[in-house]
């Protein structure tokens, strides 16, 4: 069965970039089936990266490699990592993009090695220097605890992962959707100084009617029929959601 490989980044596709690294991964592991998740992420957006694999990555085969490269601090003092978490392997920068899909890693390695980076590494494009090459090295079946000394995440967002009766909303889709951290199933809940009744889908509503329901992620959601709820109540991430 061939290696996956996915890839999601913040890079767009008008560069290049993503396809230098589609090449370092493609000579290196010319064995790996590379699949692309997301290009367009709002740069420098690590939130909405972190939100993006956690919505995707579980959905590939275990022993599927992702590729996360959202890094504003690219050459600083964030650890590089390679992470195994729920049978899957995660490379990328340690700056908060692994809080959802690794929140509880079997194991996490700085990525220091030779044999999992390029000769010579630009400090400015570790995705191409650093990053591919460490998922080429994973996808020809070097273990991930060759990848340099065992360590512990650091990176996180500016919110909790997991919530209970208060949360936020910590996405908001391209249809204005506010997705929170509350957990299903969906109750009433106050959000954008009004509280909103919940639902079982956007047909229960009338045209330009606001809901909650249970989204596909198993966290509580609020939209607007053929509208965007973030418009209408006038809140983004961040923003308060809580249980009434």
């Amino acid at each position: 069965m061939a290696i996956l490989v996915t890839l999601t980044t913040d890079f767009g596709t008008a560069d290049g970039y993503v396809g230098a690294m589609k090449g370092v991964i493609a000579r290196l592991a010319p064995d790996a089936v590379i699949v692309d998740i997301a290009h367009d992420v709002p740069r420098h957006d690590i939130a909405h990266a972190a939100w993006v694999l956690a919505t995707s990555a579980l959905e590939f085969p275990a022993g599927t490699i992702h590729v996360a490269v959202v890094d504003p601090g690219v050459g600083g003092a964030r650890t590089p990592v390679v992470i195994a978490a729920a049978g899957h392997f995660y490379v990328g920068p340690d700056n908060g993009l692994f809080a959802y899909v690794a929140d509880r890693p079997d194991s996490v390695h700085a990525l220091t090695s030779t044999a999992f980076r390029m000769p010579a590494l630009s400090d400015t494009f570790h995705g191409r220097d650093l990053f591919a090459p460490a998922a080429a090295a994973l996808a020809r079946g070097l273990s991930p605890t060759a990848a340099g000394p065992a360590t512990t995440l650091a990176g996180t967002l500016p919110w909790a992962t997991r919530a209970t009766a208060r949360g936020v909303v910590v996405h908001v889709d391209v249809y204005g959707n506010l997705i929170s951290n509350l957990p299903g199933p969906a109750r009433r809940v106050r959000a954008g100084g009004r509280e909103i009744a919940p639902m079982r889908t956007y047909e229960n509503l009338e045209r330009g009617g606001v809901g909650c329901y249970t989204g596909s992620a198993g966290t509580v959601e609020i939209a607007v029929r053929e509208g965007s709820a973030a418009q209408v109540l006038a809140i983004g991430r961040g923003a308060e959601v809580a249980f009434a």
